[in-house]
């Protein structure tokens, strides 16, 4: 007997319920999922361009639709965050950090500081420490500033047959001392230091300092590297021929030799990738972490000022990303 052939029909309808259900079933997927149902929150210091460079790279990088807030608004509107139900929360800046432990729900469920300096980072989770994202360690972050390794690795660089490193502090800064100290052990660098008395004049202190060292370790420190010093330090290292390492790009093109610096964007592409990778399934946050990608800036003028030959900056670059893979 001959079979009859098929329904047109019947098979589009067929056809039709089964991509419904597949349909169906994706969409359960993509809403169960919890990578693709979390809600951040991002809080930015103000509106200014680099802020915005880092949301901007965020969230091309992590693909991850994000809500978004200055720390004014929610200094004005901090009911906000009680209102509203996020996932996690993405601080960017010294500023938003602070603003956002000030106004975070005590059950909030973690915290990402990035785009912030370790030693601010460091001061906030002091001066939050009870609350209980602080307590549970809930909360992170992705530093500012380079790790020292990379630093003096530039100053091996620069300055190959260098023996003394001098560095200055303030009385906050200081605290850093163990770890640079463990950093030099590595490097046969000694360390030249001294830590400014804030009474007496920062020149005078810093000359004598100058003298005694090869090359020069500039600090993020507003305290000793402000305004008022860093044209004479830059002043006091090119008489001396004392090669300057800049701790920003700026720092450099006015006349550091060298430096390391992390752009919003490179931070904001870190951050982006540890959004991806979120777990919150787990409840453990990464450790923080300083910038895994970097720049090199040189100034030509200024080596050639000093009467030293310095590698190209894509040189140095690779050199230092060899060194830490």
């Amino acid at each position: 007997m001959a079979l009859a052939p098929p329904n047109p029909i019947r098979t589009v309808s067929i056809l039709r319920r089964l991509s419904y259900s597949l349909l169906f079933a994706l969409t359960l997927f993509i809403t169960v999922s919890p990578e693709a149902s979390a809600r951040p929150l991002v809080v930015l210091s103000d509106s200014t361009t680099s802020y915005q460079k880092v949301l901007n790279t965020l969230r091309e990088v992590s693909s991850i639709a994000v809500d978004h807030i200055t720390a004014d608004t929610l200094e004005a509107f901090p009911d906000q965050l009680q209102q509203e139900t996020y996932d996690y929360y993405i601080s960017v800046g010294s500023r938003a950090t602070d603003t956002l432990l000030k106004h975070l729900p005590q059950d909030a469920p973690a915290v990402i500081a990035t785009f912030i300096p370790r030693r601010s980072y460091q001061s906030l989770l002091r001066a939050y420490d009870t609350h209980p994202v602080v307590i549970d360690k809930r909360i992170s972050a992705i530093y500012l500033d380079q790790p020292y390794d990379r630093q003096l690795r530039l100053a091996r660089l620069i300055s190959p047959r260098a023996d003394v490193i001098g560095a200055a502090f303030s009385d906050l800064s200081a605290r850093d001392l163990p770890l640079l100290e463990e950093t030099l052990n590595e490097t046969g660098l000694t360390l030249e230091y001294r830590v400014l008395d804030e009474d007496q004049n920062p020149i005078k202190q810093l000359q004598p300092l100058l003298e005694k060292s090869d090359i020069f370790l500039t600090l993020p420190d507003k305290a000793v590297f402000n305004r008022s010093t860093a044209k004479w330090i830059l002043y006091i290292s090119f008489r001396l021929r004392v090669p300057l390492l800049g701790f920003s790009r700026k720092y450099v093109e006015a006349g550091a030799v060298a430096g390391i610096y992390s752009s919003a964007d490179q931070i904001g592409r870190q951050t982006g990738e540890l959004m991806a990778e979120l777990n919150l399934d787990k409840r453990v946050l990464p450790p923080a972490q300083y910038p895994m990608y970097f720049s090199v800036a040189t100034n030509p003028s200024a080596a050639k000022r000093l009467r030293i030959r310095i590698p190209a900056k894509a040189v140095l670059e690779q050199s230092l990303k060899e060194a830490e893979q």
